[in-house]
């Protein structure tokens, strides 16, 4: 009730209350709680006592766990920022997306094999810990709950000091580099959806870039890739060639190929795709013939011209991507 209440409301703007935000809350709330359990359930309680600046200094992390603890710092460092201007519900959506989308999506997907390491240990449990800390005024039960779960000092998480920032710990490089990983990997999903390609089957891709240094990134998280984008195979290469028989999708210097011998009926598929590319011409025709009624355009609302003229380039974007896709089954 407090996050959705808080989420929705801005500076000097009514409320607009809806049964969907508080849907989102409660799915938030389920979110802490069953990421929280997850991490209990995985941590070795004698072994994460150690206070994080000696930690960091002290080891040398994998990239992975740099990145998360600058996005929790340089997270925090913004949620500071708009607390100061009374930003309150820009900062618990800036909470909310760093919690769902970095720390769970991604780090904990990331670790999940790995989770005894004593580095994945340590720097799960400040994250969550910190977290914490910094949600409670928004959210005070469910994060008192799980912090008195948690290895902690003192009687309550009501009283406990505010995160300060850890400067030397933001590395923004770092998170270019893994913001690059993700990208690579949230492609590769979606060019699975493009063909219809079972999720949780797992494929060959091919990536090639001539740039030396994300050659070498990929490379040292050639594994997480695997196994977040459900790889087989994972062959990184420094020339781009195009394969008979494959789709590809280019991010900056890099080409991610997917070949599709053995995997779909290539027959079939460009089937799918022509009778995709006629729905498609067929929405955008009768898209620009309503935008191009001059009676509709006056009397419609100007927002509602505006949100048929983004569809309509959606609409083009998505079937240039299609009928690229079908060019390179031939």
């Amino acid at each position: 009730l407090r996050f959705s209440l808080i989420s929705i409301t801005s500076q000097g703007q009514d409320v607009y209350l809806s049964k969907e935000r508080f849907e989102q809350g409660r799915n938030f709330a389920n979110k802490i709680w069953n990421a929280s359990r997850f991490v209990l359930m995985n941590l070795d309680k004698e072994k994460v006592r150690i206070d994080l600046c000696v930690f960091f200094n002290k080891e040398d992390l994998d990239l992975v766990n740099r990145w998360i603890l600058s996005r929790f710092y340089s997270t925090l460092k913004e949620v500071n920022k708009l607390l100061d201007n009374f930003k309150f519900n820009e900062a618990l959506n800036l909470l909310y997306s760093f919690f769902w989308h970095e720390f769970c999506d991604w780090y904990l997907e990331i670790i999940k094999s790995d989770i005894k390491n004593i580095n994945n240990q340590i720097v799960m449990y400040k994250v969550l810990e910190k977290y914490l800390r910094i949600l409670h005024p928004f959210m005070p039960f469910i994060t008192e709950e799980i912090w008195q779960k948690l290895p902690h000092q003192g009687k309550s998480i009501m009283i406990q000091s505010w995160p300060h920032i850890q400067e030397q710990i933001i590395d923004k490089k770092t998170e270019s580099k893994m913001n690059l990983i993700f990208e690579i990997i949230a492609k590769i999903r979606n060019m699975r959806q493009e063909i219809d390609i079972d999720p949780k089957k797992e494929i060959a891709v091919f990536i090639s870039t001539n740039n030396k240094i994300n050659r070498e990134l990929t490379n040292s998280l050639s594994q997480e890739i695997k196994s977040l984008a459900k790889l087989n195979v994972l062959e990184i290469k420094n020339r781009y060639m195009h394969t008979k028989s494959s789709i590809t999708s280019i991010i900056k210097d890099i080409h991610i190929t997917i070949p599709l011998e053995g995997l779909v009926d290539i027959e079939k598929e460009k089937q799918k795709l022509d009778s995709r590319i006629k729905t498609l011409t067929s929405q955008i025709k009768a898209k620009e013939n309503l935008l191009s009624n001059k009676e509709f355009v006056k009397k419609a609302d100007k927002e509602i011209v505006e949100k048929e003229k983004v569809k309509v380039k959606e609409l083009r974007d998505i079937l240039k991507r299609v009928e690229l896709i079908k060019n390179e089954l031939q």
